[in-house]
């Protein structure tokens, strides 16, 4: 297995859903890759972030391939970066699709709370 398949399978390994056997095979191809291994650890950071945002707020709902979207965009700012600027800039990135997903959702939410009927006082 080569890095660009691997690197597609890392959300579907940090989830668990990948096949037992394409699983093994993926595990046995990250030790000769550092960088699938630090993209597996980004991606293992991101899914905790997001289960923790779920947590705290049960109406949030992460859009199909989030996870994968934003670990291909850390992949692609790391590529363009040197070492001193990979790590900041790609936190920036990362913290702005956040960010822009959080406010999607609140004025979803939000929406939501105000065409909800009110309980009068009486």
């Amino acid at each position: 297995m080569n890095c660009e398949e691997l690197a597609q399978l890392l959300p579907d390994l940090v989830d668990g859903t990948l096949p037992a056997d394409i699983r093994a095979q993926a595990e046995a191809a990250l030790p000769g890759c550092p960088d699938c291994q630090r993209d597996l650890e980004i991606s293992r950071q991101i899914r905790g972030i997001l289960i923790t945002l779920q947590s705290e707020q049960p109406n949030l709902r992460v859009p199909a391939g989030f996870e994968a979207r934003l670990l291909a965009r850390v992949r692609t700012q790391q590529a363009s970066l040197d070492i001193l600027d990979l790590t900041s800039q790609a936190f920036a990135a990362w913290l702005v699709e956040l960010i822009n997903l959080i406010g999607g959702l609140l004025s979803v939410s939000s929406t939501t709370l105000s065409s909800a009927p009110q309980a009068s006082d009486a």
